[in-house]
């Protein structure tokens, strides 16, 4: 893989702070899971700044973008988030802001390489979750009678996404063309419920943790909290858009916030595999999922650098 040629970091400065219209998070950059570098790859970059508390630089963009990586789970997401906000160095409050990357969903809802913006961005961590012991074993299929909402929730742990960003998001998103692969189309047929499809752009929820589960009993209850929340069935699972919209949201500026996520692998075994075995997807659907959340999160960019829907640019 050929090094990329990027700008070297300068500290920001408080007395001509960067202003980007679109800031863009990816998870990890990384090798074999390195979402930033399509981003990269494809942009016109002008400058680069370090920001005390950031997860790596930001890579600015001559069309108003700024790339950067939060690092993977919510603390990480979290804390590189706050650090954007709060940098006298940046002005975000004119700013877009995009998460992208990949995912893991269940086979039944779509491709994998599919794209997913989400319109509900539901916390998977904050549940009650019971051990009912060895007597009760009849009841350990339920879900109902193995997690719970929270009994002392100040509010449900589910953030429903703007309208008016979503839906000119959603309708430049499904003109874009999509990448696909055989591999990862024979891959996906070992899957019996899985669609008879190449990838789509579709609209959903999804559910961000920090735990690493993998199977239909869990995916199961992932399902369970999302209807008591109303935004099932989920369509995405991943691990920091939870706290990034958390973030956003004590800053004042959730409204300005869009996810887009494509499915990776499949949150559950196929026939003859093994959790291990099923756990990653395969190479090839990895790199489908990355290449393809930059296909349609570029033009989302776009669309939005264009656009301005909610008029915060000037």
């Amino acid at each position: 893989m050929n090094e990329l040629s990027l700008p070297e970091p300068r500290r920001p400065d408080p007395n001509d702070p960067a202003s980007p219209a679109v800031l863009v998070l990816v998870a990890v950059a990384e090798p074999p899971l390195d979402e930033r570098r399509p981003w990269l790859e494809r942009a016109d970059l002008v400058d680069a700044l370090a920001v005390p508390g950031a997860d790596t630089p930001i890579y600015l963009t001559d069309d108003g973008a700024a790339i950067t990586t939060t690092g993977i789970g919510k603390s990480d997401a979290a804390t590189t988030t706050t650090a954007l906000l709060a940098s006298p160095g940046l002005d975000l409050e004119s700013t877009y802001v995009l998460s992208a990357g990949i995912a893991g969903g269940p086979p039944s809802r779509a491709a994998l390489g599919s794209v997913v913006l989400a319109d509900a961005v539901v916390d998977w961590d904050r549940k009650h979750r019971w051990d009912r012991g060895e007597t009760d074993q009849k009841r350990a299929g339920d879900p109902a009678e193995s997690i719970d909402t929270l009994a002392y929730r100040p509010r449900d742990y589910v953030h429903r996404l703007e309208n008016r960003l979503l839906e000119p998001a959603l309708d430049t998103a499904e003109r874009v063309s999509l990448g696909s692969d055989p591999e990862v189309r024979a891959y996906q047929d070992r899957y019996p419920t899985a669609p008879d499809d190449e990838p789509t752009v579709e609209l959903g929820t999804t559910v961000c943790g920090d735990e690493f589960w993998h199977g239909p009993r869990y995916a199961r209850e992932v399902d369970w909290l999302c209807e008591q929340y109303g935004v099932a069935p989920y369509a995405t699972t991943q691990m920091e858009d939870a706290a990034t919209a958390t973030t956003l949201e004590r800053f004042g500026l959730l409204e300005r916030y869009l996810s887009v996520r494509a499915v990776a692998n499949y949150d559950r075994s196929a026939p003859g595999e093994t959790v291990e075995e099923s756990f990653d997807g395969t190479e090839a659907s990895l790199a489908l999922a990355i290449d393809n959340a930059e296909r349609v999160g570029s033009v989302v960019v776009e669309a939005l650098l264009e656009a301005d829907p909610l008029g915060i640019r000037g």
